[in-house]
């Protein structure tokens, strides 16, 4: 029997490997590996806060006990949520397309023109997450996700006008995500 022991080198540092964040339309294959290049059709979001990214998953589960048991025998998941959380910087068409829940607008990141809807909602998206800890790849590719939530847009002269949004993935034949831990080209 071996001894258990730590390693440090599988500890990992939440830098961004190259552009960070990217989605593309759902479907598009992502990378299969650490070293490879984003497929076509994945387009970066852009600066994010220097907070990151944070991903969360929602557990729910249901404790079945016996009659003679006061504790539970099994416990049974009934619910798995993972959420996306970040700050979009960058003011594109994209992004603001993304915080209101909206089809894209006409123009480009200079200029452009979003309607948002009363009816507006249910785009959905491919997004990748690429990080970097010296020349290990850490990426998380979420086949589908949707909008689920936002915060404020503070506008102040001291501060960015910051696009929090808050994406959720969706099942896809019953994959959430992908996870893929490699090493860098």
């Amino acid at each position: 029997m071996s001894t258990p022991t730590l390693d440090a080198a599988n500890t990992m540092i939440g830098t961004a490997n190259g552009v960070g964040i990217l989605v593309a339309p759902v479907g598009t294959a992502g990378p299969t590996d650490g070293a490879s290049a984003w497929p076509a059709g994945w387009e970066t979001i852009g600066y994010v806060h220097e907070d990151g990214i944070t991903l969360a998953q929602d557990i729910t589960s249901e404790s079945l006990r016996g009659w003679q048991s006061k504790s539970p025998l099994r416990t049974v998941i009934t619910g798995k949520e993972l959420t996306i959380d970040f700050t979009a910087l960058e003011i594109t068409p994209k992004t603001m397309a993304m915080y209101f829940d909206e089809p894209v607008g006409t123009g480009n990141a200079t200029t452009f023109t979003l309607t948002v809807t009363s009816q507006g909602g249910a785009q959905e998206y491919a997004v990748g997450i690429d990080t970097m800890d010296g020349d290990a790849v850490l990426r998380y590719i979420f086949p589908r996700a949707t909008l689920s939530g936002n915060g404020d847009i503070n506008i102040e002269a001291a501060d960015f006008q910051g696009l929090p949004i808050t994406l959720t993935a969706l099942d896809d034949a019953g994959v959430l995500a992908t996870i893929i831990r490699g090493a860098a080209a």
